[in-house]
């Protein structure tokens, strides 16, 4: 589906949604609302040509590295906190994320037990006897890096007072009479969520080499509630008990429209 609007020349903090046209409230509904959003699953033992299988190992890397060593020098960094967020929004932009909002961390947001990958510690048992077949340069600075991150302690982040919300849109789903639909069918989940996970990561790595802490989150691994801090980086609304995106509802229901009469 074409794009609605053009946004070439809009500024590359601000995305191609216009969400600071959105009417702004004095105080976040209540986020205690919000039930807990169910873990995903990469695991489809039943189904073994989906692709949702071949995602399964490179998600549990991604939350395996989502914390990392803090570079000790500070790096210089803007002093005005709006020209920080800009360029932090800015990244997630580029990495094709849809929206991206900051906010502030209420206790209310944080998880009474943090969700962990079951996939990672599989992972990590594969690492100890694994050795990399590539010739690609680099790759083991790359493995003996992951391996560091397998191998730390896990640490609490409970003090961190800020987070940056990726929300990433889903394409159209497959029709069932279309080729590939067996292979593709219901991963769209999967595929924003090791979509975001890449961003997050990446982001939280160079937070970490500007000497600055930094931890990522996804659907699979986190210590945040990561559909009530939407709310509350104004990415979404709270609609019959549920975060809902108003921009995103439009565009869906206009690609269905679209499909019905094609």
């Amino acid at each position: 589906m074409a794009r609605l609007r053009s946004y070439a020349h809009r500024p590359p903090h601000l995305g191609p949604y216009p969400l600071e046209k959105l009417a702004r409230l004095h105080r976040c509904p209540p986020l205690g609302d919000l039930p807990a959003e169910p873990a995903l699953s990469f695991r489809r033992p039943k189904d073994p040509q989906s692709i949702v299988n071949a995602m399964r190992q490179y998600q549990a890397t991604l939350d395996a590295t989502r914390e990392g060593l803090i570079k000790r020098e500070i790096a210089e960094i803007p002093t005005d906190p709006q020209e920080r967020a800009n360029h932090l929004k800015s990244f997630g932009y580029f990495c094709d994320a849809s929206m991206v909002g900051i906010c502030e961390i209420p206790p209310e947001c944080w998880r009474d037990a943090p969700l962990e990958n079951p996939d990672v510690d599989d992972l990590a048992a594969k690492l100890r006897t694994h050795q990399p077949k590539s010739l690609a340069a680099g790759i083991d600075v790359i493995m003996a890096g992951l391996r560091a991150a397998m191998d730390a302690p896990p640490t609490d982040c409970s003090h961190h007072t800020h987070a940056i919300v990726f929300l990433y849109d889903h394409p159209r789903a497959p029709k069932p009479d279309e080729a590939g639909c067996d292979w593709l069918d219901n991963a769209l989940a999967h595929r924003a969520c090791l979509r975001g996970s890449e961003t997050a990561v990446s982001l939280a790595a160079y937070i970490r080499s500007l000497g600055y802490q930094a931890r990522a989150h996804s659907a699979m691994a986190s210590d945040v509630h990561m559909n009530r801090l939407a709310v509350k980086a104004g990415l979404a609304a709270i609609r019959d008990g549920r975060a809902v995106n108003p921009f995103l509802v439009v565009i869906l229901a206009c690609r269905w429209s679209q499909r019905r009469l094609i």
